[in-house]
């Protein structure tokens, strides 16, 4: 008798919106990292799961290397391994502020630097570096921040690829931009490349996740819902290309009563770098536990509370409780059992559901849950 074969596993590949390393990370993106964090180790205990992070999807784009070329015109003998996350995040902040003409020539050989070497300016090597350490402190590993690989294929063959699905309304034989063709599925035209030569930052994603598509992998793209118009489109092109692709779209978290954009500023005081230096007797494990808590089980995926700095001083008060608790032994002999939330709340598309995690496994008083548990969220 022949027995059954099992099907292939499949992969989940997450691939988070790409963040520049121009500005402080701010509630929003610590919302989205944490988010992304506790979704691959919990979603990693039911399955493969790959994690995308490639620093040149947020460096070779025009946002960051028009402003980086900025400064080297205007600050070229300043030390940047002294300076400040939040003074570079004003110096970003005043960039888009002001009215002014970039050198196309000049941004255009910084994008071909940044393309081929991985160069970035050391304004934003400083700021890596300081991520790097806020991420550490908080438990969030595995971005591979001070690491650099090439893209997983060049612009060129990228757009040919693109072409000849016909995915693009090309005028570059005319001087003009490159387009996505959104509108066949009845989204907009979104610029690719514009007249300039110089790509939109949804070609280097592109560029990197394609590449990638295969039968036995399904994408997961996590985004805030400020540019779900681009991830919409995103996900079609992917479809095209034969992936099986699904979104989580994440709400933005208002500061000052404000939800937007951080070129706009407004993020002062409410930064990674402000929550981890705020004094408290909270240990790390306390520290990390409690910011989830916040970002994940208070600000749901579609949550339009603002950023409260008194709750979230509590939730790590009441993680460090749990953890006092857990190390005393006073934990349910009813438990969850280590295996069983997560793939119990596996939704459709593969993916552990963070919120919902969180929810039944630390919204339970009296209830603890499994050393393997907490690990993902310590």
């Amino acid at each position: 008798m022949q027995l059954p074969v099992a099907p292939p596993a499949t992969e989940l590949v997450v691939a988070p919106v790409t963040i520049t390393p121009t500005k402080p990370l701010t509630p929003t993106h610590v919302k989205g990292l944490l988010w992304t964090d506790v979704l691959v180790k919990a979603s990693a205990r039911t399955g493969g799961v790959r994690l995308v992070w490639n620093n040149r999807m947020a460096t070779v784009t025009t946002q960051a290397t028009a402003f980086w070329h900025h400064l080297e015109l205007t600050e070229p003998h300043t030390d940047w391994s002294r300076e400040s996350e939040t003074a570079i995040g004003e110096r970003y902040v005043r960039f888009h502020g002001e009215r002014r003409t970039a050198d196309r020539e000049a941004v255009g050989v910084r994008l071909a630097h940044a393309d081929r070497d991985g160069w970035i300016h050391p304004a934003g090597l400083r700021m890596l570096r300081l991520w790097q350490a806020q991420l550490d402190l908080l438990g969030v590993g595995g971005l591979g921040l001070t690491t650099d690989r090439p893209l997983a294929t060049t612009a060129g063959a990228m757009l040919d690829a693109l072409a000849d699905r016909g995915l693009l309304l090309d005028h570059r034989r005319y001087g003009g931009p490159v387009h996505l063709d959104g509108p066949r599925w009845g989204l907009p035209l979104r610029q690719l490349v514009g007249a300039d030569g110089h790509p939109n930052y949804l070609l280097p994603i592109l560029r990197e996740l394609i590449p990638m598509i295969g039968p036995r992998r399904r994408f997961l793209l996590i985004h805030d819902d400020g540019i779900t118009a681009d991830y919409l489109l995103l996900e079609r092109v992917l479809a095209e290309f034969g992936a099986r692709t699904a979104r989580l779209s994440l709400s933005r978290v208002p500061v000052g009563g404000t939800a937007r954009s951080s070129r706009y500023g407004g993020w002062r005081g409410s930064t990674l770098g402000d929550l981890s230096a705020v004094s408290g007797s909270a240990d790390r494990a306390a520290y990390r536990l409690g910011m989830r808590l916040y970002f994940v089980g208070t600000l749901h995926r579609r949550s339009a509370q603002p950023f409260r700095m008194g709750l979230l001083r509590r939730c790590v008060g009441r993680a460090a409780r749990l953890l006092d608790r857990a190390a005393a032994g006073d934990a349910d002999p009813n438990r969850w059992n280590a295996a069983d939330p997560p793939a119990r709340l596996r939704a459709p598309h593969g993916y552990v559901d963070p919120y919902r995690l969180t929810a039944s496994l630390l919204g339970r008083p009296g209830v603890q849950p499994a050393p393997e548990i907490r690990a993902i969220y310590t």
